[in-house]
């Protein structure tokens, strides 16, 4: 019988300084982070040969999020030409309704009216598109768990301390949502994290050599 050569074993995956190398750039990036800390792929893109998709940069998602907070009092300004009365004036319910109908227009695309400004969209974590469901819970899951709260109290208890309180400390959760974009190797905010989600830049972006081969 001839003498047969042991299999050679095959070279692991290549592993960088910081524990994994980048499909698309090549360059060093971390372990766990969906988004290459080097060239802001989405790396499940570049790892399986798909056209890659960008981080959306950090001014992008507070100009989008600050855009949603503002359209509903800049329609209800337009509609009264006037200054809104207050948090209740029917300006600014009419606003967030205008708000409500164009994000409904959006959603099945990933975005929201300002998502869809700043050229922003969400996807889920694995890199799959994210649903229209996924985005009503999202979205308006989100803003009716913080804002009704908030409003009920400061109805039903205006003078209360503890209304007072609870106020502040809500307030302080939404600070802390979108803070933590400036935290998050992967820019989430918290909800991003509960509802599993990424937000990404579909703006044109210029390839080069190294993430076209990725391709």
């Amino acid at each position: 019988m001839g003498r047969f050569e042991p299999l050679e074993e095959s070279a692991p995956p290549p592993r960088g300084l910081f524990g994994a190398t980048c499909a698309a750039c090549g360059k060093n990036t971390n372990l766990g982070v969906k988004f290459c800390t080097s060239c802001q792929v989405l790396r499940s893109d570049a790892e399986h040969g798909h056209s890659p998709r960008y981080a959306a940069t950090r001014m992008s998602r507070f100009m989008g999020a600050l855009a949603d907070g503002l359209i509903p009092s800049v329609i209800g300004l337009i509609i009264s030409l006037a200054s809104v009365g207050g948090l209740l004036s029917l300006e600014l319910w009419l606003g967030s309704v205008i708000w409500l109908i164009w994000f409904a227009a959006v959603a099945k695309r990933g975005q929201t009216p300002g998502k869809q400004l700043v050229s922003t969209q969400v996807v889920r974590t694995d890199g799959a598109p994210a649903s229209r469901m996924l985005m009503w819970a999202r979205e308006v899951g989100y803003r009716i768990a913080v804002n009704v709260p908030m409003l009920l109290i400061s109805s039903l208890y205006p003078d209360s301390a503890i209304a007072s309180i609870v106020v502040v400390l809500i307030a302080m959760v939404v600070v802390a949502d979108g803070v933590a974009i400036f935290f998050s190797p992967d820019r989430q905010t918290l909800h991003d994290r509960v509802f599993g989600t990424l937000v990404i830049s579909i703006r044109p972006v210029k390839q080069t050599s190294a993430e076209l081969r990725a391709l």
